[in-house]
């Protein structure tokens, strides 16, 4: 029976209180309020860890749309800027396209 009541002593101790007005607690005390920091500042940057990655992942799909619309949109501008589409674009305001190479005047050639 003494062993059985050697066992329910540090169970009893803990659900009573008794075992925080030890001498050992009190005299420990800096350095278990030390480590519930550390616990504390362990779990605070696990949570600001978490929001980094999901901001993280949010930023990354708006680059990616942004990628896709920018993609489109110079599909667009290469069928717009086209010389055809360009030369057709202009006709309602009398320009045309012309048929011959324009010459140099007076200077020197430019080769390309």
């Amino acid at each position: 029976m003494s062993e059985k009541s050697k066992i329910g002593t540090p169970i009893k101790d803990v659900v009573s209180g008794e075992f925080l007005s030890s001498s050992g607690v009190v005299k420990n005390l800096p350095f278990l309020l030390f480590v519930t920091l550390l616990m504390i500042l362990y779990i605070a940057y696990g949570y600001y860890v978490d929001g980094t990655v999901h901001q993280y992942s949010r930023e990354e799909k708006k680059a990616e749309e942004l990628y896709s619309e920018l993609q489109s949109l110079m599909e667009v501008f290469d069928q717009e800027s086209l010389q055809s589409k360009i030369a057709d674009d202009v006709k309602p305001f009398g320009l045309y396209e012309s048929k011959y190479p324009p010459k140099v005047i007076g200077g020197k050639e430019i080769n390309e």
